[in-house]
């Protein structure tokens, strides 16, 4: 039961980054509270944003969402009705706006400004965002990948890729399904997780992905170089076609890659 209780702290200190714009935040609604004199302003933008905030840390919420309704993994997403930017920023208003001298109300943007650079962080430092490419405004090597899986523009090909880039070849072609989606990313566990254990690992066991990805009926696998491979593709039915970035594509050479309308003929000819 304690740690029910604690949970919401926990969420906050989680998703509060270094607690910059959670500062920020609470220092706001109390210059709202002590300096606006309009009742209705500062009852939707102070009071509102208050009652939010004790609503996710009363202990029956916690209890009623993790407990009953089994949303322990997505209760952050409460956090998500915090008006934190209109809140900081009205604040902000007030407080320069009550300066009279220029040269302070410049002083205080610029403190601002260093806060909220302070308080976040460069969002292309992280492995799942890449600077614009191309019109599509998606990675060139998703692309690239994508245009050479897609043989026949009729049908669908499976693909198995890094999660750092999972998001992406959707994005651009309907023509490419993958095993494994959010559930598996978010939760851990989901269609084809087995697939998903081994692409996530430093040292993959080559003989094992390649038989999970047959028996799945994956016809490309993409990974990324810096995996470290205990075996050559090639030798288990997954041949090396290139390098796409940081990336390297290996097709199955037991799937069937043609019209659909000749599948049974393929088929026939591999039970020969």
């Amino acid at each position: 039961m304690i740690e029910l209780l604690c949970k919401p702290f926990e969420i906050i200190k989680s998703y509060s980054g270094n607690c910059t714009f959670l500062l920020l935040f609470v220092a706001s609604l109390f210059v709202i509270c002590i300096f606006e004199k309009d009742k209705v302003k500062k009852s939707i933008v102070a009071y509102s944003s208050i009652a939010l905030l004790l609503l996710f840390l009363l202990p029956a919420m916690p209890f009623v969402f993790i407990n009953k309704l089994h949303e322990g993994d997505t209760y952050y997403r409460f956090l998500w009705l915090l008006p934190m930017g209109i809140v900081s920023s009205y604040a902000i208003f007030i407080v320069i706006s009550k300066m009279k001298a220029l040269a302070f109300k410049l002083i205080s943007f610029i403190i601002v400004l260093v806060c909220i650079i302070i308080g976040g962080v460069y969002m292309y430092e992280s492995p799942t965002f890449y600077k614009a490419e191309n019109l599509y405004e998606l990675p060139q090597c998703v692309i690239d990948m994508c245009d050479e899986m897609t043989i026949y523009e009729d049908r669908e090909y499976e693909a198995v890729f890094p999660d750092e880039i999972l998001q992406y070849p959707r994005l651009y072609s309907p023509y490419i399904s993958m095993p494994y989606g959010f559930e598996t990313l978010q939760f851990g566990t989901g269609h084809n997780s087995a697939i998903h254990d081994e692409m996530v690992k430093d040292d993959i066991d080559v003989e094992k992905l390649t038989n999970l990805c047959e028996q799945a009926n994956i016809h490309y696998i993409v990974l990324n170089q810096n995996r470290r491979l205990d075996a050559n593709m090639d030798d288990y039915h997954y041949v090396y076609i290139g390098s796409y970035g940081d990336y390297n594509l290996y097709k199955s050479t037991e799937m069937f890659f043609g019209e659909w309308k000749d599948f049974e003929e393929w088929k026939n000819s591999k039970n020969e």
